[in-house]
């Protein structure tokens, strides 16, 4: 009988911890570097953004909170960081999770704190969103990991207030445009557009229409990508899926459609990023918009599965990207 719930207790704890996991894939996995064309000193810093990030997500909400932990959200940070007048710098200490080995960290910083705070509001979203949405093993897991969620968006919705009510708006606009079955591709786009223009936006005051205008490119390209990887799925389970609907169901005219705008929206992203005012890390955010985002585009269109390695605490894995 012990052996039996063993068993069972180590299935729940792997179900929860995937759970967790793909909640924090919150912007889906595609805003990352490309590491064989980044210096070997960038991929340092990244790194050291990265475990920053990781150690901010743990001070402010706790080991949960780290393992939502996504490469998408070091690039948030890595631009606020980019755009204030000063930054604290690295330094090198050692991770709770891997006290071996010294690793370069980025030190605190407001633009973590922030990265830490939206991570948060993203994730609660997204396990509402999967408790609606997704099928039973997915649903179930939402449940449990609901109440840890809603208490980890309260803290960071205090922080962040007007953040928290336009995301929240944008997710209710983006289930009513699911319900509607909406057909355009612009409309079902919008929402997520919005969402990273809102989080772009708040990097820098004065530099705010092109943050905007990127974040909007940005997030109109994740959610194509995103509708455009789930085709074959969506098509199998019968989910929303406005390139389907727009196509008649026919993946693979729905695929090579939506190409144009998935290099008009990353051509945008591209121009609106050249008229910011960039003070530091500009080679790691050239990369990833100049190689890493062309890189995941290719993979998805040309139908590749990609391998989504589990972002674990201390810990820096991830597929060919980086």
């Amino acid at each position: 009988m012990l052996q039996y719930l063993q068993i069972f207790h180590e299935w729940v704890c792997e179900i929860l911890y995937d759970g967790i996991v793909k909640m924090g894939d919150t912007m889906f996995g595609y805003v990352k570097v490309y590491q064989p064309e980044l210096k070997m000193g960038e991929f340092e810093q990244y790194r050291g953004a990265y475990c920053a990030l990781c150690r901010t997500l743990g001070k402010r909400y706790g080991i949960t909170a780290q393992m939502t932990l996504s490469y998408d959200m070091t690039f948030l940070a890595l631009l606020h960081m980019a755009l204030a007048d000063s930054c604290t710098g690295f330094a090198h200490g050692r991770c709770p999770y891997n006290p071996f080995k010294k690793r370069m960290c980025c030190k605190p910083s407001a633009a973590l704190d922030f990265a830490a705070d939206a991570a948060m509001l993203l994730v609660y979203h997204k396990t509402v969103d999967t408790i609606a949405d997704d099928r039973f093993v997915k649903r179930l897991t939402a449940r449990l990991l609901l109440p840890i969620m809603r208490r980890n968006r309260r803290r960071a919705a205090l922080r962040l207030p007007q953040l928290d009510e336009t995301l929240a708006a944008a997710m209710d606009a983006q289930r009513d445009l699911e319900q509607r079955a909406v057909s355009s591709i612009d409309q079902a786009a919008e929402p997520t557009a919005r969402m990273l223009a809102a989080l772009c936006a708040c990097a820098d005051e004065t530099q705010q229409p092109a943050l905007e205008r990127l974040g909007y490119c940005l997030g109109r390209w994740v959610y194509l990508m995103d509708a455009t990887e789930d085709l074959a799925e969506d098509l199998r389970n019968q989910s929303y899926n406005p390139l389907l609907i727009a196509h008649g169901g026919d993946v693979s005219a729905a695929r090579d459609a939506v190409t144009f705008s998935l290099n008009a929206s990353m051509a945008e992203c591209r121009a609106a990023y050249d008229a910011l005012n960039i003070r530091r890390f500009d080679g790691i955010l050239r990369n990833v918009m100049e190689w890493g985002m062309p890189h995941m585009q290719k993979q998805v269109l040309s139908g590749e599965k990609r391998t989504r390695a589990k972002h674990r605490s201390g810990g820096f894995q991830d597929e060919q990207s980086v």
